[in-house]
């Protein structure tokens, strides 16, 4: 829905920079071969003036649009968000009455969980993947549309920690942490999933985490 939707609007913008440029040429061309009688100022002069004329008028359209489309997806990552900290007032909750929403590209909610059932979320390209227990302790996962760099912005500050470009893990499920050939890895008590790697970039910042648990 997605890549056909924006295909829709590459079209759009492409069919409104042909008409911006087209329709000056065809009215400088109609008053240069006399079929059309105004006063003669010369080809271009007249093409420029339809030309400002048409991006006055054409051009606003595209702008309002293009704000609409901004504040819209502004509006989706906003509503990524904790409900432990809707009430600002309210002493914060603890980890077992966190609860996790998670929304979609197009900003609709798809997933809510204790924050305290994740154990880490993977990115498989536009997409992430949810590791949690429900409410039987069965591992299970949700995969939905979104961008793992969402999760990370929305919740920073929380147990939920980046720890490599395609893993977020909740830190507190972290069982054992151990120093490899490759660096750091975390293992979560997952037979279900391998051990959860540490990229240099976020090393440190895992290990300050860790160790203040």
């Amino acid at each position: 829905m997605d890549a056909h939707r924006n295909q829709a609007g590459s079209t759009a913008i492409y069919a409104g920079a042909t008409t911006l440029v087209i329709m000056p040429l065809a009215v400088a061309s109609l008053v240069t071969l006399d079929i059309i009688r105004i006063d003669f100022r010369g080809f271009w002069q007249i093409f420029l003036e339809a030309l400002l004329y048409g991006v006055l008028t054409i051009g606003t359209v595209y702008v309002l649009i293009a704000i609409r489309y901004v504040l819209k997806d502004k509006g989706n990552t906003v509503r990524l968000t904790d409900m432990a900290e809707v009430v600002s007032d309210s002493v914060p909750a603890p980890q077992d009455k966190q609860i996790i929403n998670l929304f979609d590209n197009d900003g609709t909610m798809k997933f809510s969980v204790r924050l305290k059932n994740i154990f880490f979320i993977e990115s498989d390209d536009n997409y992430i993947k949810v590791w949690y227990t429900d409410s039987y302790g069965a591992m299970r996962q949700y995969m939905l549309r979104c961008r793992l760099k969402t999760i990370e912005d929305s919740f920073a500050g929380s147990d939920l920690v980046r720890c490599h470009r395609k893993y977020i893990v909740n830190i507190s499920k972290v069982e054992i942490l151990s120093k490899e050939k490759d660096g750091y890895v975390m293992d979560l008590g997952i037979e279900q999933a391998k051990a959860v790697p540490v990229s240099r970039t976020y090393e440190q910042t895992v290990l300050s985490r860790f160790n203040s648990r």
